[in-house]
């Protein structure tokens, strides 16, 4: 193995480790922190493959735990919108100044939504955002996912204000990023993005990936529904910092 390979397996543990806890953030940081070992065009289809595969997991283990109303009516429309305009971007326009306006955009929501969990009362629920805010959110977070494969942190807002309950809020986010990973897949094949390469690094990097998702799992479980809300806007934090930088 070399050594570029063995950091990126590094870097994939602790991806899928946080994915597989909070729902959201595996390929983001694996994107993000990789990108100085491999091209971000090769990354992005490597990352898909790898976030379809721990989705497919979470939902397979914990589909009874999906919010269905939220996901059909809200969730996979408005992303299912954003998404092709997402895609037609990544494959014409490159821009920089995007990427840096996301990440700034993400960190200023993470500290926002930490300081009304810090100064809210313990048991405080943020109110959900109403049906046209929801919709703005998923449509921005499809269009991000499909340039970036990193909308996650902005569909993981709204879902975090609309729902309380850290297992299906979880489970929830795993079924989109099902969908839309699916998606992206055919795509990225279509495009002759997603080559031999990406899939033989997929492969080699399935192992890490499961030590990861296993580890996550029992992270999940342990932690408190207040600690748990505060740790999903830690690393969305993280992965607004890495976009960032």
């Amino acid at each position: 193995m070399n050594v570029d390979l063995a950091i990126l397996s590094v870097i994939v543990f602790f991806a899928s480790l946080l994915g597989t806890a909070t729902g959201f953030g595996g390929a983001i940081l694996i994107v993000a922190l990789a990108v100085h070992l491999y091209p971000v065009q090769f990354l992005v289809p490597v990352a898909v493959l790898l976030n379809l595969a721990l989705s497919v997991y979470l939902v397979a283990r914990n589909h009874s735990r999906i919010d269905r109303k939220l996901l059909f009516r809200q969730m996979l429309p408005f992303t299912a919108i954003g998404l092709p305009l997402g895609l037609v971007l990544f494959n014409l326009v490159k821009s920089r100044s995007l990427e840096l306006a996301l990440g700034a955009f993400i960190i200023c929501l993470s500290i926002l939504e930490l300081i009304v969990l810090f100064l809210s009362e313990r048991d405080a629920v943020r109110k959900p955002m109403s049906a046209s805010q929801s919709a703005f959110w998923y449509l921005a977070g499809g269009i991000m996912e499909g340039m970036y494969a990193s909308g996650g942190p902005l569909v993981v807002y709204c879902a975090g204000r609309n729902i309380p309950d850290k297992s299906a809020f979880r489970s929830t986010l795993a079924a989109l990023w099902v969908s839309l990973g699916i998606v992206l897949v055919i795509s990225h094949t279509a495009t002759g993005k997603l080559t031999v390469g990406s899939v033989w690094y997929f492969v080699v990097l399935l192992p890490v990936l499961a030590a990861g998702v296993a580890i996550g799992d029992r992270l999940h479980d342990l932690l408190p529904e207040r600690s748990f809300r505060i740790f999903v806007y830690v690393i969305l934090l993280i992965t607004g910092a890495t976009t960032f930088i």
